[in-house]
């Protein structure tokens, strides 16, 4: 078994792919991609960890349940088992479609395909505690965070941990092997190198 890392997906309409800039003509093209991306590398003994904001839903682009429900689908269509970490995009869900209730939310996306869903969670890696966790202010301190959120506005690497932003490798996910190398380059330069420490 293989874990793998993404976040900020932004499934369900083509806002994202302008405001990013991202290589796709619309969200069709991105999704194939995406999901072609994740197959071809993960398995169904897999498991995809996906750091918020699968679903794109803000002020601007709120479809109703069902259409929110067919975005979540998407997860059927993925190899590896995927568990979602909330985004604030699904925070705003569970909000105005669930009325505050994170457990029916979850047991529904549980029945549209996810293995599980969770606010945050914490696995290890190598043996390594990791946190995981969508928006990187929501940090825990003394073990490395995995996050999203920032896209490629923060860029990859903190002093606290990793940004797995599907930005930020070529819109396929980080495996562990991915995440074992980029902390040791993490720790032997990053870490040490004034001109990273100067932000």
């Amino acid at each position: 078994m293989m874990l793998f890392f993404t976040a900020d997906l932004h499934f369900g309409d083509n806002e994202t792919i302008e405001r990013e800039s991202r290589p796709f003509e619309d969200i069709s093209e991105f999704t194939e991609a995406v999901i072609a991306n994740i197959n071809k590398v993960a398995s169904g003994e897999d498991i995809l960890y996906v750091l918020g904001d699968w679903i794109n839903y803000n002020s601007i682009n709120h479809p109703e349940l069902e259409g929110c429900k067919k975005i979540f689908e998407i997860s059927k269509r993925m190899n590896p088992k995927v568990i979602l970490v909330l985004g604030n995009n699904e925070e705003r869900i569970v909000r105005d479609k669930y009325d505050g209730n994170f457990l029916k939310m979850r047991s529904d996306l549980i029945s549209l395909g996810f293995e599980d869903v969770l606010k945050e969670g914490d696995i290890e890696i190598n043996g390594e505690p990791i946190h995981l966790i969508h928006c990187p202010v929501d940090r825990k301190e003394g073990c490395i965070n995995l996050f999203g959120h920032t896209h490629r506005g923060t860029g990859l690497w903190k002093p606290f941990g990793l940004n797995v932003g599907i930005d930020l490798n070529f819109f396929r996910p980080f495996s562990e092997k991915d995440i074992i190398f980029l902390l040791e380059t993490k720790r032997e330069w990053w870490d040490k190198d004034a001109n990273c420490m100067c932000m």
